[in-house]
């Protein structure tokens, strides 16, 4: 896998997302894991993030706003279940926070190191309940062409900030 491809595979009720960066486990896990970083990519293209609150344990909560470039404001709300330093983290994603639970799914983030040593291949998992709410979440909101975004702009974002830094 190029440092440049994303792979994107459909399975039932699943969206497994497969990308090779050119950086360390430590630093894309740190990406993944900072509001610093987080409202400089997270999202579809577009979209720009707002924080409200960010407890990074295993249990804790990631609530925020996602502004579309349409000018409507998105709340989410997601829970941290299980974080390992530097390979793995993962979330319920469980609605806007305000007991509207339209879009809820499981995320799993995985960080392995590349075969070469010197960057990370980049696993990002999403499960739905069922493979109908897969395709509603997708035609409702373009949840597929949105997590390809979602990375693509982690990947545009890292370009930057290595050069930065």
């Amino acid at each position: 896998m190029s440092s440049t491809e994303l792979i994107t595979e459909i399975s039932e009720n699943q969206v497994i997302y497969r990308k090779s960066f050119d950086v360390s486990n430590e630093l894309l896990f740190e990406v993944w894991s900072s509001p610093d970083h987080l409202k400089e990519w997270w999202g579809p293209d577009g979209f720009t993030l707002t924080v409200i609150s960010f407890d990074f344990r295993n249990g804790g909560i990631f609530e925020f706003v996602m502004h579309g470039p349409d000018g409507h404001d998105y709340k989410n709300k997601i829970q941290f279940l299980k974080i390992e330093k530097p390979r793995l983290i993962s979330y319920k994603h469980i609605g806007n926070g305000d007991g509207d639970e339209d879009v809820n799914f499981l995320s799993e983030i995985v960080f392995e190191p590349t075969n070469q040593g010197n960057g990370t291949n980049l696993t990002m998992v999403q499960v739905f309940s069922s493979k109908d709410e897969l395709e509603r979440v997708n035609q409702k909101y373009g949840a597929i062409e949105g997590g390809k975004q979602h990375v693509g702009n982690l990947a545009k974002y890292l370009e930057t900030f290595t050069k930065a830094v």
